[in-house]
Formats: structure tokens, C-alpha cells, sequence
């Protein structure tokens, strides 16, 4: 996604509002699948983990 800039007594139009809404949206889920396939991952790391017995002597 792009760097957008807004300056002071800067306004947008109705059209430009609804575009940068729906930009905004779709970056939006793609980064909430991004994150459940990380977590996704995580949690299968940390079920794979076999604990390890520790015995004292």
C-alpha cells in the first residue's frame, strides 16, 4: 500500500472518501488473513512441542 499524505485544511470528495475506504478495507482483511495463517502456524509450532521431563538427581 502507498504512503498517503494529508496537510492541514485538506478534504476529500465523496468519491475519493469511498475509494480510500474500500483501499483501506482491502488492506485490512488481507493483513487479518496474514496474521490468522501466522497464528495458525504459531499454534501448530507450540502443539508439535514435545515437553521435555526434567529429572533431578
Amino acid at each position: 500500500m502507498g504512503f498517503i499524505k494529508f496537510t492541514k485544511k485538506t478534504s476529500l470528495s465523496e468519491e475519493d472518501r469511498k475509494a480510500l475506504e474500500d483501499l483501506l478495507n482491502y488492506e485490512k482483511e488481507k493483513l487479518q488473513k496474514e496474521l490468522d495463517d501466522v497464528e495458525a502456524s504459531l499454534e501448530a509450532l507450540r502443539g508439535s512441542k514435545k515437553k521435555k521431563s526434567k529429572t533431578k538427581k
